[in-house]
């Protein structure tokens, strides 16, 4: 891995944050800071800096002399997280169905269907966990509510972290979220609010419900 030396911190944040939600680093697994600083060929300060923020975010727990593990999440604390994701992206994407610029909505559509040709093709993993979360992305950023993206924003740390520990358990949760994100981004490209809540409820729920059956 490549990193820019700008933001070098934030960066290596964000990349921790992928590998986790990749699998690379399961719930409970120590990770080290003197081997990500060999890997990514950067000094230990910015990898502790950004895992003090992973921590904040509730995604990396700090055990005295013991070191840093990725943070395990039980039942219940799954529940709240999703009860809270669903009120919050249900209640955004009410105004983001009309929101959306149509370039925008074309490309999402699009992403999602070159992530099934690549999947069928070529078993390509990685694009389809690349973008994955892009349906959500682009719906908290056009629901026209600057206090709804904050708390968003927020939330999705912890879904993130959440995600991490089913995605662990349930390794095809990416291929099967898919179908619906596309669900999702049809009813958006359609303009019918009914219909995208309707499908976004559904998605979510689901997840909730695959994520209680590994329990």
């Amino acid at each position: 891995m490549v990193l820019q030396k700008a933001s070098l911190s934030e960066q290596i944040e964000n990349a921790l944050k992928e590998e986790i939600l990749k699998g690379r680093f399961a719930p409970g697994e120590k990770i080290s800071v003197e081997a990500l600083a060999e890997e990514w060929e950067v000094s230990n300060t910015p990898i502790r800096d950004a895992m003090r923020r992973l921590e904040k975010a509730g995604m990396l727990t700090v055990k005295p002399r013991r070191g840093v593990y990725v943070a395990t999440i039980n039942q219940q604390d799954f529940q709240h997280v999703f009860d809270l994701r669903i009120a919050l992206e249900c209640l955004a994407v009410k105004t983001a169905t009309t929101q959306i610029p149509d370039e925008q909505m074309q490309s999402m559509v699009e992403t999602y269907q070159e992530s099934e040709r690549r999947l069928r093709e070529n078993n390509d993993r990685d694009y389809l966990i690349t973008h994955d979360h892009l349906v959500h992305d682009v719906i908290v950023q056009y629901c026209g509510n600057p206090k709804l993206i904050e708390y968003m924003q927020d939330l999705h740390n912890l879904s993130i972290w959440a995600q991490g520990t089913m995605n662990a358990r349930q390794p095809d949760s990416f291929e099967k979220a898919l179908p619906e994100h596309l669900a999702i981004a049809h009813a958006l490209m359609a303009r019918d609010r009914n219909a995208a809540e309707k499908a976004l409820r559904l998605h979510l729920e689901n997840v909730y419900q695959r994520a209680q059956a590994e329990w």
